[in-house]
């Protein structure tokens, strides 16, 4: 069995059986919502490396935005080179990531959840976002449609590390939707 059968048949998922470019993937019904679980072969000319990526289509009641992501080498630089990021007065938390949204207030309100905080923290790759783009590197979605997507690199083989991200994206769900930004 491998690890998307797996995870379905452990979070009641819908197990996919990827064809040709397409990775085996795992869709969860959360309340009004469906998450996905894949991996992605993201290819560079000639090179190609594995992703695993979360996606969960939403609509949003206003324009927010965020991106957050881990702390990098690549991240600390471009901080240097003028990036804005949001700090959200929880020093650890503001140090660990980096956090850019178009409005303040709601992702200081987001972020306030220590549960959130807690978990975004204890997974080792975060790069989390409200996405315009399918699936993150593939074609524009029309315009009013979105994606809370995920993405890190390799593919994540941890059934623990699987249900610690829908654990993140259940409650990201849940509190966009308590603050009134996605139906």
């Amino acid at each position: 069995m491998n690890i998307w059968q797996e995870f379905a048949k452990e979070t009641n998922g819908n197990f996919k059986e990827g064809y040709s470019w397409q990775s085996d993937s795992n869709e969860i019904e959360y309340k009004n919502w469906k998450i996905t679980f894949d991996n992605y072969t993201l290819w560079s000319g000639k090179y190609s490396t594995e992703m695993t990526r979360v996606v969960v289509p939403i609509t949003l009641k206003d324009n927010f935005k965020f991106e957050i992501y881990r702390e990098g080498f690549i991240r600390k630089i471009e901080k240097l080179f003028g990036a804005q990021d949001v700090e959200i007065g929880y020093p650890d938390f503001d140090k660990a990531f980096t956090i850019k949204s178009n409005n303040e207030f709601k992702i200081k309100t987001l972020l306030r959840n220590k549960e959130l905080r807690d978990l975004m923290s204890s997974i080792k790759d975060v790069n989390i976002q409200i996405s315009t783009q399918k699936g993150i590197w593939e074609q524009e979605l029309p315009a009013n449609e979105f994606e809370l997507s995920y993405f890190a690199d390799g593919e994540i083989k941890d059934l623990k590390d699987l249900n610690s991200l829908l654990k993140l994206f259940k409650i990201i769900i849940d509190d966009m939707f308590q603050m009134n930004v996605i139906t």
